[in-house]
């Protein structure tokens, strides 16, 4: 016959070698960080704004990582991303003053609806590069301000 002791403490050690093992196994989460994004220039304070994030020079201005719709009602405007891992990012944002889902441009592609890019990166023609736009995101919350033209 078996001595109860002996029962419990090999039930013990089971039991600590299989939980010691279960916590061990899983993953170390990486600290999510928030990225507000400040914009001002909105003029006329009317429409929406769309604020895009592109997470690769890949996929910038094709697929977007994350995105957000938000109505403009003053000249300013902030809008918050949540849950951001650690990278590099370059947000796009396009003003539709008039509310008709598209950009306006203005005559010769200038004057029209507002656009703005992160680190307000301004090209000379088109559109400023992944790299002008480019900006990194670590475990800390980061604010990052744009203006639009």
């Amino acid at each position: 016959m078996s001595h109860p002791g002996k029962c419990n403490r090999l039930l013990f050690s089971v039991m600590f070698v299989l939980m010691t093992g279960l916590f061990i196994s899983f993953p170390v989460h990486a600290q999510l960080a928030t990225l507000t994004v400040n914009l001002q220039g909105l003029e006329p304070p009317t429409g929406t704004v769309e604020v895009t994030l592109f997470n690769s020079k890949e996929d910038y201005m094709k697929t977007p990582f994350l995105q957000q719709a938000s109505p403009v009602e003053n000249n300013t405007l902030s809008v918050e991303f949540a849950g951001i891992v650690d990278g590099d990012y370059a947000i796009v944002v396009v003003h539709d003053e008039n509310g008709n889902d598209k950009l306006d441009n203005g005559f010769l592609g200038f004057g029209g609806e507002g656009i703005g890019y992160s680190n307000d990166a301004a090209p000379w023609w088109g559109r400023p590069s992944y790299e002008a736009a480019r900006f990194t995101v670590g475990t800390e919350d980061l604010s990052v301000n744009i203006t639009l033209e």
